[in-house]
Parts: structure tokens; sequence; C-alpha cells
């Protein structure tokens, strides 16, 4: 690191932390003297960590959500670029061509330490080396709203919530007796998406159909290091469907289902620096069925879901996975006292998966089964406290017992603003794969990856119109399962398997976030993120400093715009054909947002243009990344 970039990313730092600060004082100024101007809901409510609606304000967990509005502002993005934009989280490959495949890393973990939700069902691929979600799969048109949750709650979620989890809402069916919209928007890469839905009731029953298609031609996704060369595009496709189907009985009984299918085709590149003619086909199609049923104290729940993944390969080395995973969880929640509310039950989960004709689902199947109890305690003093423990009891390895305590307390300072301080203690765990357990390197012996998540910070909720987050984090893991080569007496490498690591990994740092809504026509935010790890080179691919901002300007009641910053600091990589790491310089990346709209809101009309200055930037080393792009798009709501 030579003394540019450290003043460079020190100053970063610096100025992240200075604007923060300038902003809460500036915003309480604001605040006091312009009380009439309220325009934010102070008591938004988060379920993803209780399962069950709390305000946000009352929960002892780091939860940051992007809600439907947040979406909108986000033309022509993915799910993995709206992600990137969240605190403390930092994605891979989102900059890059289409298709490419994605990271994401949250205080120190990686895909594997954070849990995907999709209506608070849990996600996963078991075809792959870490069963891990591919956010590839789903198109931002059917998203709600998202929830994350850092710093883990196996207790609720079992298996893969170590570092964070993701609980993402897909839109539901708001009542109307007929309803819908579609969405068209071009952009840059010649790239188009054409998106729609319906919903609507009849007597007892709801239904909602989505329907989403997008096609970009893309551009090469292997860096060129000479002029002269001339690598192909690398385009990606993707399909959708998804069917939400309600009908309720009467008012204890009723039953939810969905039927959904992703599908996407995407070309890649043979490697850093090299091109080729290559191309993956992925799909999932999940079935999922859930019965409800209330009383005066509470309600109880079933939730079934199935999930068949399949991806193929088509290279040089083809190669074709399929997955099926079945998802039990059968859960109670009941109002056991005015203050203290309680969720138990037990979940069980089926893994299997084939790989060609080396692995067969039979050989490489195991199960889970786990029972869990949570309960969240309110007292009027201000005073909350969740805890809750889990046993996991797994088919190849035995029994893992987790826990959680989080204690907060809301304080009321004034007719104006509340404090919130709290603390987290939890533990986490991750199951080995069936990859890991039984492929040509598989380890029948392997124990779950463990984690504990330590959190203390603070919250400021002001004239209902600022929030103010800091947290500070302290992560360690250990088993970590990696693959573990052997080399004989020369150095000649003769194999290996996966194995439980002994050495620890340690990450800590701290998080800050800034929302203010000045008044009717102006609000803004702003984020910092710092996080370091003992041991650097477990830290690979991870900025040590991360910061945003972001400003909403409505100067007419139809009219919107957003400007965006973001900065991400110097990361270090490890190149393994040169066999050294490799400092990434660190950029800062600005997007701008307009929206008008017609007809008393259904028809609206927005674009975009992100990357401005056409910053030329390494997102991954030997890949290349979007310059500045556009997209623009019209949707029309009935």
């Amino acid at each position: 690191m030579n003394k540019k970039q450290v003043s460079f990313t020190t100053l970063g730092r610096q100025l992240a932390t200075k604007t923060l600060a300038i902003g809460c004082i500036i915003a309480v100024h604001q605040g006091f003297s312009q009380d009439s101007l309220r325009t934010q809901k102070l008591n938004e409510v988060v379920v993803t960590g209780t399962r069950f609606d709390v305000p946000v304000e009352k929960s002892g967990k780091t939860i940051y959500k992007v809600t439907a509005d947040d979406i909108e502002k986000n033309a022509g993005k993915s799910v993995a670029d709206i992600l990137n934009e969240v605190p403390g989280i930092q994605m891979g490959g989102n900059f890059g061509s289409p298709g490419t495949n994605i990271s994401l890393f949250v205080r120190g973990g990686s895909n594997k330490n954070t849990l995907i939700l999709i209506d608070g069902v849990p996600l996963n691929d078991p075809s792959g080396i870490t069963a891990s979600y591919d956010l590839r799969l789903l198109p931002i048109s059917q998203i709600e709203s998202i929830e994350v949750l850092k710093g883990g709650l196996s207790t609720l979620y079992g298996t893969g919530a170590s570092a964070a989890v993701i609980n993402i809402s897909l839109k539901e069916n708001k009542g109307e007796k007929l309803a819908g919209g579609v969405n068209y928007n071009y952009g840059s890469y010649n790239t188009i998406a054409a998106s729609g839905n319906i919903q609507g009731k009849a007597n007892k029953l709801t239904y909602l159909l989505s329907a989403n298609y997008s096609n970009s031609d893309g551009f090469s996704s292997a860096l060129e290091q000479s002029d002269t060369s001339t690598f192909t595009k690398d385009g990606f496709n993707q399909k959708n469907g998804l069917l939400k189907l309600g009908y309720t009985f009467n008012k204890q009984f009723a039953i939810d289902g969905i039927v959904a299918y992703d599908d996407f085709e995407t070309d890649y590149d043979g490697g850093a620096f090299i091109d080729a003619d290559n191309q993956q086909l992925g799909n999932m199609c999940r079935v999922g069925l859930i019965p409800t049923f209330k009383y005066a104290k509470g309600q109880i729940q079933l939730k079934t879901m199935y999930v068949n993944n399949s991806s193929e390969f088509i290279s040089a080395s083809p190669k074709a996975n399929d997955g099926k995973n079945l998802q039990l969880d059968l859960s109670q929640r009941h109002y056991l006292t005015s203050t203290i509310t309680g969720v138990w039950g037990i979940s069980r989960q089926e893994f299997s998966y084939k790989q060609g004709k080396d692995i067969d689902f039979a050989v490489s199947k195991f199960s889970s089964i786990d029972p869990y109890a949570s309960f969240f305690y309110e007292h009027r003093s201000g005073f909350n406290l969740h805890v809750g423990a889990r046993l996991n009891t797994h088919s190849e390895y035995g029994s893992k017992f987790v826990y959680n305590a989080n204690p907060s307390y809301l304080i009321k300072v004034s007719q104006s603003a509340q404090v919130k301080l709290l603390a987290s203690i939890s533990t986490s765990y991750i199951t080995p794969t069936g990859y890991q357990l039984f492929a040509i390197y598989g380890n029948t012996n392997l124990k779950p990856e463990e984690a504990l998540n330590l959190e203390l910070g603070g919250s400021l909720y002001l004239n209902k119109s600022l929030v103010l987050n800091v947290v500070y984090f302290d992560r360690n893991e250990n088993s970590v399962i990696d693959f573990v080569s052997k080399f004989d007496n020369t150095g000649a490498w003769i194999g290996g398997a996966y194995d439980n690591l002994t050495k620890e990994r340690h990450v800590k740092g701290y998080e800050a976030d800034l929302s203010y809504n000045m008044n009717k026509m102006l609000s803004f935010s702003a984020n910092y993120t710092h996080a370091s790890a003992d041991d650097a080179t477990t830290f690979y691919r991870i900025p040590e400093d991360k910061f945003g901002f972001s400003a909403n300007i409505s100067p007419l009641q139809n009219t919107t715009a957003s400007l965006k910053y973001n900065f991400t600091g110097m990361r270090t990589i490890f190149d393994f054909g040169k066999y050294e790491e490799v400092k990434l310089e660190s950029y800062g990346l600005i997007d701008i947002y307009v929206q008008q709209k017609f007809l008393y809101g259904k028809l609206i009309g927005y674009g975009a243009l992100n990357n401005v200055l056409d910053k030329d930037f390494v997102s991954i080393y030997g890949f290349t990344t979007r310059g500045r792009n556009f997209n623009i798009g019209m949707k029309y709501n009935f």
C-alpha cells in the first residue's frame, strides 16, 4: 500500500465519520424547528429478528429495511446492486457483465455465512459447493421489500444464519378485486426487461400472478489486456413466473400456496483475462403450502417447501448438477402474557444432489431435525429482551446447540426524542454441504462450522424524522470448512479433501447509518462501515472501509429525483496465477434517478444514469466492470 492509497482511505474514513456527525447535528436542529413537517413513520415494523411484527425501535438486533419505495428508485438495478448499497454489505460481481456470478460478504462472512429467505423460508442450492442461493435467479420486479438482519440468528433460522439473514418478501395480494401492473424498461448493452402482474380476490380466494422477462447482450466478462484482441460479448437471459394462491376458510383457518419457476442463461469466460465461449444454464422450481390456524392468543403454522435446482455448465469441462431440498417447519406463536410472546416449533430439512454420473441422489442424501424456542419480553419501562435456543440434530455429525440473547432498552429522552441501547450475543452454525460430505474430495467426518457474534450499540429516534444507528460488532468463527491440499516431499500436489480447520477467523468493526426526512421535499441518508480481521489472509476481497450518501428530492408533487454516492475502499486479493497478493484500488460511484408520475399516479416514467463520471475501476480482479450506463422505462398500474 503506498502513501497515496493510505491517505485516501484515511481521508474517506474521516469524511464519512464527520459527515454523519454534521448531518446528525443539522438534523437535530431542523428536527426541533420543523415539528410540523414529520414525514417518516418511526414505528416501522420488522419481522426477521423475532418471526413476528415488532417495531424496529424495540428490536434487539441490527435490522436494515429496503422498502418498496427504495426498490422503485433503483430502476434497472438487480437484487445484488440494491444489496450492495445496504450498510455493512459488500457484493462481488454485481458491477460485471449481467450474468456474472454473485458473491456476498457481511461482517467478514461470505455467501455460506448469510442465509437467504424468500417470504421467511430458507432457500438453498444443495448442488453447490456452499449450497448458497443464487441471487441471479430472482428478478427485482417480484420483490416487495428486503430486511437485512446482521449478526446471525441460527436459533430462529438454523444453518447458514451465521453472519446475516436476508429476508426477501415477494409481492402480496393487497386485497383488491382486480389490480395489476406492467413495466418495461430499456438500458445500456441493449438490455430490456418486461414484467407484469395481476392480482385479485373472488370470495374467499385470493390470487397473484407475476411474470418477468429480461435479456441483455452484455459485454465481455473477462478483462482484455491488449488493445488488439477482441473478446466476445457475454449476454444474459432471465425468465420468471410466480403464482400465489390463498384460501380463507373462516377467521381461524387459511391456506396459502406458492408455485414459482426461475430460469437464467448466461455466457461466461474462461477466467481472469481469459476469453471463452462458455455458457451456464440454471433454474429453480419451488412449490410451497402454508396452512395457518389462528386463535385468540396466537397461531399455529406449518411452512412446507419443496425446491428443485438444476445447473449445467457448457464448456471444455462440461458438468451438470441437480439438487433437491424439502423443508418443513411447524411453529406456534403464543402470547403467554401481555408482555411475553413465545415462538417455538420444530423444523426438518432434507437435502440431496446429483452430479452427472458420479454422484446420485440416494448417495448424497442427508437431513436435519431441529426443535427451537424463542421468547420476546417487552416491559412498559422500555426494556426489551429476546432470547432463544435451538438444537440441530444432523444425520451425519450428531447434534449442535445454539443460543441467542438480545436485550435492548428504549429510553424516552423527551416528547420528540428516544434513544435505544442494545446488546447481542448469539451462536450460529453452518452444516457441511452435500458436496463437502460426499463428493470425490468429500469428508463424512466433517463437523459444522461455528460462530460467536457479539454486538453493542445504540439508536437515536428524533422527532419521527431522524434515525441514527451506531453498532460495534465482533465475530469469531471456528471449525471453518475448507479444502486442504496434500503435497509429497518434492512439493508436488497429490490430492486433498475438505476438512475443519483449526485456525479461527476473527473479524470486528463498526457500522453507522443515518436517515433524515427534512421535510416533504427533501430527505437524505448516509452510512459508514469499518471492518478488519486479525489475519489479513482471511479477509480477501473485503474492504476495510465503505460508505455512502444519498439525497431524495421531490420538487413537485409527482416528481422525484435521487442522487447517490457509494465509496468502496481498497481490497486485497490473491492472484493464484502469479501466487502473490494484489491490491485493488478504492473507487466511488455516483448514480442519478428521476421519476415522473402521470394520470393520478397510475402511469410512471423513470430514468437512471449510473456511474455518472464513467469511473474505471476493478471489482473482481481480471474481469470487467460497467462504465457509465443508463436505464429508462414506463410503468402502468391499474
